[in-house]
């Protein structure tokens, strides 16, 4: 699994749009800056897929993400 995954700087553009998502899910207080930093690196890329044990609270992101992004469950 670990071959899969990228390891990416966080730029202030990214962390912004972070932010803006997780407002957008209305969960701000319950969703974590880490999830919404991955889904919104995962807009910048063509055709994206996240990978993870806890699908609802990136599903709930990814609503809100200007690309479409597919969530699946681990």
């Amino acid at each position: 699994m670990l071959r899969a995954c990228q390891a990416r700087t966080v730029e202030e553009r990214t962390a912004r749009e972070a932010a803006r998502l997780r407002t957008a899910s209305g969960r701000a207080g319950t969703i974590s800056a880490v999830d919404a930093i991955v889904v919104a690196l995962a807009e910048t890329l063509s055709d994206p897929v996240i990978l993870t044990s806890d699908p609802a609270d990136l599903r709930a992101l990814a609503e809100h993400a200007a690309a479409a992004i597919r969530v699946g469950q681990t």
